[in-house]
């Protein structure tokens, strides 16, 4: 029991801080040195690792949305587009877009969304490309 509490005491520092993070994990290895507390401590790291991984790539791909759309977020109809491509509110396409957190989790795209969205884009250039005042 005491070493699934050493275990949580890494959890403060893998985020934060590298060398706090590793010397938290080296320090559980000197006083855990049964290779059944040794696998145990290696599997908590592993898990661990893999979900901060995880949450750093869906940060990214968010990210990555939000910064594609900077240059262009003051010519986009965004209210348009939610309303005519999606039959949803602004708000909606702007949680996405922001990767804001939505019961619990960031709100992100469909793929089926970004299809959709990327075909909305398409089509409101046709549309502005084929105005001419005479």
């Amino acid at each position: 029991m005491a070493l699934q509490e050493d275990l949580k005491k890494i959890d403060m520092y893998i985020e934060q801080d590298a060398d706090k993070f590793k010397e938290t994990y080296l320090w559980l290895k000197e006083q855990y040195t049964t290779p059944e507390e040794r696998k145990e401590i290696d599997d908590y790291i592993e898990k661990v690792l893999t979900g901060v991984h995880q949450d750093i790539k869906e940060n990214i791909k968010e990210l990555t949305v939000k910064v594609q759309l900077a240059e262009n977020a003051e010519i986009l109809p965004l209210a348009y587009i939610a309303r005519n491509y999606f039959n949803k509110t602004k708000n909606w396409l702007y949680q996405r877009i922001n990767g804001n957190i939505v019961n619990g989790k960031p709100a992100t795209f469909t793929e089926q969304e970004k299809e959709i969205f990327n075909m909305a884009i398409r089509d409101i250039s046709k549309k502005i490309g084929s105005i001419q005042i005479v």
